[in-house]
């Protein structure tokens, strides 16, 4: 995703462009339980955090973040705080989504895939409604704006038997947009993560704007995201 992207009504935005469809494997890995904090860096400099835990239960899996960002608009510092909830399925298709963000431009929507067609909702920066249907497959990805942790759940997605670049359906819901992502994994690679040098696993995330690298561990947890055009990083805190 174009993670710097100029911001739209509720948040920087990343379109998603368009390639072959694949597949996506059928249960929740056992491992997807998480926890954690990264820290956030935009050209070089420290600009926040996001807080998040995700939680496996024997019939759905939760997901939930907490973002504090110190930006600058203007010339002037702003600071943002996000709240997110995603909760999927066992097979980690999504059921239901909400974030809201809080402070000076307090906004908030709400996204429901358990109906057909899907519903969207949101109240905006300028406290007007805005309700939209959007026809979207049940598998479909989400990753949204400043959500760190949908990254992982992307990587869990992926079929490590069948290999080689596939193609997934996502949705990004700040910016009520659809589309389509690509993930390829590459290899084991040593990364630098908190200051100490590991082997990760690297995965491709390709867009039709941007290639983003996505570093997890044996556990299949995320460690470290990379996206050197947008100068954007976001590496998890000890």
């Amino acid at each position: 995703m174009d993670l710097q992207a100029p911001a739209g009504r509720y948040a920087p935005g990343h379109p998603v462009g368009a390639a072959p469809m694949g597949q996506a494997p059928g249960a929740a890995p056992a491992n997807l339980n998480d926890h954690g904090t990264f820290e956030i860096f935009s050209a070089g400099a420290n600009i926040g955090t996001e807080t998040f835990e995700i939680r496996v239960h024997s019939d759905q899996i939760e997901a939930q973040g907490n973002v504090h960002l110190q930006v600058e608009q203007g010339g002037k510092k702003i600071e943002v705080r996000t709240s997110s909830s995603l909760l999927l399925d066992p097979r980690i298709d999504p059921l239901s989504y909400t974030w809201n963000q809080r402070g000076a431009q307090s906004s908030q929507l709400s996204v429901d895939f358990r109906t057909e067609p899907v519903h969207w909702g949101a109240k905006t920066v300028n406290g007007q409604d805005d309700q939209r249907d959007f026809k979207l497959d049940k598998d479909v990805i989400i990753l949204d704006d400043n959500v760190i942790h949908h990254y992982q759940l992307a990587v869990a997605r992926y079929d490590q038997a069948k290999g080689g670049t596939q193609a997934f359906r996502a949705f990004i819901p700040q910016e009520a947009l659809p589309g389509v992502i690509t993930l390829k994994f590459v290899d084991s690679e040593p990364v630098t993560v908190g200051g100490e040098k590991r082997t990760l696993r690297r995965f491709l995330l390709t867009t039709e704007l941007a290639q983003i690298s996505l570093w997890v561990d044996d556990q299949g947890h995320l460690q470290l995201v990379s996206a050197p055009d947008a100068q954007y990083q976001a590496s998890r805190k000890k």
